[in-house]
């Protein structure tokens, strides 16, 4: 009897916004998702598609059902929607991937992934090379994909997902502990900023993870030379500020760290941070830790 009452109201709700939807899909998927529970993901598709939806209407519900936490439904909607359609391109399978991977449903996201690069490398192999690198933490693969898709485009200098692909080279090889070849990256993407959107515009991480390379190389010197650039670049640079603390403190530089480490320690208060609300940074500073350092002897 619930699973009935639940049906009947989702099938009116579904009916009597089905116009608006078409021009509203993120205020019908909101009352979707309040109503889907009870009923099968086959039942979703046949009402959805009586009442005319698209392929892509119907995957854009499944990506919002998963966004509001029923994975396993969303995904069995996209599966039976893209069963059914000759017309398959690597689009639908990149928005099969993408909830599934924030939501850390890797093996789903992979196979959604490998699935939308055989049907189109050129489409889709700068995403999966930023994907590798940032949520599956495969360099040496997310390397190999990165080099690929830049060398299907020889003559531009292209941006996955709007960061430089030099710069996701750069980190791909620091990540595989290949510093100098990582800050040849970084230096190709410091000059195409440069000059193209000027020195002020440039990307203040080119030079703190510069910086984190020479430290690795134990070059010091020159690591400080690009804690000061990454410092004097941005307005609230807490990584290169902790980092450098740290690099002052053992070697015998105290008081200049504690005074890097003190500025940290005032702008992650504030909330100056960089993070990412799905995986953690590469070289991520927490309070903690500035704190646990700045109390150390």
């Amino acid at each position: 009897m619930k699973y009935f009452l639940n049906s009947y109201v989702f099938i009116c709700l579904l009916l009597s916004l089905c116009i608006k939807a078409q021009n509203d899909s993120l205020n019908f998927a909101h009352q979707l998702e309040r109503c889907h529970k009870g009923i099968s993901a086959k039942d979703i598709l046949k009402i959805l598609e009586d009442n005319h939806f698209t392929k892509r209407q119907i995957l854009d519900m499944g990506t919002y059902i998963s966004y509001h936490g029923d994975d396993k439904c969303a995904n069995e909607l996209m599966n039976l929607c893209i069963a059914k359609h000759d017309s398959i391109t690597a689009g639908d399978w990149h928005t099969y991937s993408v909830q599934n991977t924030k939501h850390g449903n890797y093996a789903e996201a992979i196979q959604a992934l490998e699935k939308s690069l055989a049907i189109n490398a050129r489409e889709m192999e700068g995403y999966y090379g930023w994907v590798l690198l940032y949520y599956f933490r495969d360099y040496e693969k997310s390397l190999k994909h990165l080099n690929h898709y830049d060398d299907l485009t020889p003559q531009d200098v292209d941006a996955p997902v709007g960061e430089n692909i030099h710069f996701l080279k750069g980190l791909c090889y620091y990540q595989l502990q290949q510093y100098q070849k990582a800050i040849k990256e970084f230096e190709i993407n410091e000059a195409f900023e440069v000059s193209h959107f000027g020195q002020k515009n440039c990307n203040t991480y080119i030079y703190f993870y510069i910086a984190r390379c020479y430290e690795k190389l134990t070059d010091f010197k020159q690591a400080e030379v690009y804690y000061k650039k990454a410092i004097k670049q941005s307005q609230f640079p807490i990584e290169a500020n902790f980092y450098l603390g740290l690099l002052y403190k053992q070697t015998g530089k105290t008081n200049q760290g504690i005074k890097h480490l003190e500025k940290a320690l005032k702008d992650i208060k504030l909330g100056y941070k960089q993070q990412d609300i799905y995986i953690e940074l590469f070289d991520e500073v927490y309070q903690t830790q500035i704190e646990e350092v700045l109390n150390s002897k």
